[in-house]
């Protein structure tokens, strides 16, 4: 687990992912990570906070109608949000989630600034380094 991978996630999809119907992350471009790296979880307004980590299984591109075809059970988004989605994409990227963990405690915008000064959600994923994982202490 040498990357860290930060999604920005709406609450909606957030609840899926916890609740286990959702195990497919859906993004426009590919993220530089490897199976087994560490994933962290931030739904975004209105809750503004980390909910969860959890591991790539894996991450499958497809074209956009070949994803629905194979994978659109686990992606917990209906044909035609998706399809609205990529209606301007060649590709669809799906991150395959595993080991999905909870927080105990949420982990809010307000105390990630206070523990990372400089932090700011990312659009859609960004990535944090060890040192600031465990400042905050996500992980151990």
């Amino acid at each position: 687990m040498s990357k860290v991978l930060l999604i920005s996630v709406k609450p909606e999809f957030s609840k899926k992912i916890l609740d286990g119907t959702k195990t497919i992350e859906l993004r426009k471009c590919t993220p530089n990570v490897d199976v087994g790296d560490l994933v962290i979880i931030y739904s975004t307004v209105p809750e503004k906070a980390v909910v969860a980590t959890c591991s790539v299984k894996e991450i499958i591109k497809r074209s956009p109608a070949q994803l629905w075809r194979t994978h659109s059970r686990l992606m917990g988004i209906d044909r035609k949000r998706y399809f609205e989605y990529f209606k301007d994409s060649d590709a669809a990227i799906g991150i395959s989630l595993t080991s999905v963990d909870k927080l105990e405690k949420k982990l809010s915008l307000d105390a990630l600034r206070k523990l990372l000064p400089k932090f700011s959600p990312p659009q859609t994923f960004g990535y944090l380094d060890r040192t600031q994982v465990a400042r905050v202490g996500i992980v151990a």
